[in-house]
């Protein structure tokens, strides 16, 4: 009795679906037909027009008129594929209207990583109605990677992940063209993977090395471009936020980044999708099995050899908040207004500690606070305490409720790779030492130095800060 019932409920829906394009397209010809002078009067009666319309979409076997039969036919089949793809999409050109989505369906959009992440973004893409997707990934579909893959099945295993991602795209909207590119992403192949200017870049890949050429690049050659952090290891919604690189914090994948282009000269200018959420779930090492298959298949060393539980939501939730903020700019909106827009807490408090700095070096060393605020500011505060220092005193390596920037050798002059982090005791006695070398032990004055020398000037900083003295 179901199966009879879903039958019939089956028959109904598509029977339902057929009548409407066929009167749809049945009014059309209708209105042309009364505009053609020269046209058969007797067309002009809906029951006529619905026997004339049936006798073109099949094979006219009595030797009539084939030439028109098969004209009728073709163009038939080309407004019936224009009639779904308006259909399917009529309620994205409700939401963004007629001149936004032109800007959508003009678009190029490349997604580079084909995960939980890229695979979300990729697939609100497409049903979006993007001109053009191009789907970069070297990987295989694997059985674990079914919890939170956008679209791929069972039967998909083994298969490349592009291609599968493609088939499953021709069957859900064939207007779009999409481009499938099995192969690593590395700055070497950036020119030839992001040829054909396209309208943005999506960066879904879970490699810092390869994470940051892809961002150089784009930043250099002036592509738009996203950014997602980890996604992996947070279970906390509430806790994903999009903004740009210099304002994030609280993602420890996300700071190695900020180390690594700041290395390359860049500090901001590029949106990143990341989470705040402080209880993560920890890497897990490989087994012996696994690393053994790993060797086999001569996988990249530079990548993650460690693996990590996930569930789908997060990296979907951070898949989709890539895309919508790429139709956003597409079309004009603003992802994030003015009156929107929060200092995040962190940068609220590294501006505080600048302050105080400039202040005390004021006081200390005469340094006039216009000249240092020329060449530093609040985003390298946060560098020298989260990447140089890890948040923790450079002389107990203890962290404090109360911590404090100053200057590292008094006889030097203020500058990032001149800078100490210590608790308000430590920089109250650390203020009257004249004399390093002498005061600290010979192995702590090493470690400092040794610390400091990996901080990253560009000339600009090194020029003005020399100028101090």
């Amino acid at each position: 009795m179901e199966n009879k019932l879903l039958i019939a409920g089956l028959s109904a829906g598509v029977g339902a679906a057929v009548t409407y394009l066929t009167s749809s397209l049945s009014a059309k010809k209708k209105k042309r037909s009364l505009n053609d002078e020269d046209g058969d009067s007797t067309l002009s009666s809906p029951s006529n027009q619905h026997i004339d319309k049936s006798i073109k979409m099949d094979t006219d076997e009595a030797g009539g008129n084939t030439a028109t039969t098969k004209k009728e036919s073709f163009n038939l089949d080309s407004l019936l594929q224009e009639e779904i793809f308006n259909e399917q999409m009529d309620r994205t050109k409700l939401y963004y209207g007629e001149e936004g989505f032109e800007k959508i369906r003009e678009s190029f959009v490349v997604v580079v990583g084909l995960g939980g992440v890229g695979g979300a973004a990729a697939h609100v893409l497409l049903r979006s109605g993007v001109k053009k997707l191009r789907l970069i990934d070297p990987d295989l579909v694997t059985l674990s990677s079914l919890n939170r893959n956008a679209l791929a099945t069972r039967k998909d295993v083994g298969r490349s992940k592009v291609e599968v991602m493609k088939q499953h795209f021709n069957d859900i909207c064939p207007e779009v063209e999409v481009e499938a590119i099995q192969t690593f992403f590395t700055g070497e192949l950036a020119p030839k993977l992001l040829h054909g200017k396209p309208d943005y870049v999506l960066d879904c890949i879970d490699n810092t090395q390869t994470k940051v050429e892809l961002l150089t690049y784009c930043k250099r050659e002036n592509l738009r471009v996203i950014s997602s952090f980890g996604a992996g290891s947070s279970s906390d919604p509430t806790k994903v936020h999009i903004s740009d690189i210099s304002y994030t914090f609280g993602c420890p994948f996300g700071r190695e980044v900020r180390r690594l282009l700041k290395l390359n000269g860049i500090q901001d200018g590029i949106l990143c999708v990341y989470s705040t959420e402080v209880h993560r779930k920890k890497l897990i090492p490989l087994t012996d099995e696994e690393l053994k298959l790993l060797n086999e298949q001569a996988v990249k060393p530079t990548l993650r050899v460690r693996t990590l539980g996930v569930s789908m939501p997060i990296p979907l939730i951070f898949g989709t908040a890539m895309s919508c903020n790429v139709l956003n700019d597409i079309v004009g909106l603003k992802t994030i207004l003015e009156e929107d827009k929060r200092t995040p807490p962190p940068l609220t408090e590294y501006t505080r500690l600048f302050k105080l700095l400039v202040k005390k070096d004021l006081i200390m060393h005469r340094t006039p606070p216009t000249h240092l605020k020329k060449f530093m500011g609040p985003l390298d505060i946060r560098y020298i305490i989260d990447e140089i220092y890890e948040k923790k005193s450079g002389i107990s390596g203890q962290q404090s409720s109360v911590l404090f920037v100053i200057r590292w050798r008094p006889e030097k002059p203020c500058a990032p790779n001149n800078l100490i982090y210590l608790s308000q005791a430590e920089a109250e006695i650390h203020e009257k030492v004249t004399n390093i070398d002498e005061h600290y032990p010979k192995e702590l004055v090493e470690r400092i130095d040794k610390l400091l020398s990996t901080v990253v000037m560009d000339e600009k900083q090194i020029t003005l800060a020399n100028s101090i003295l």
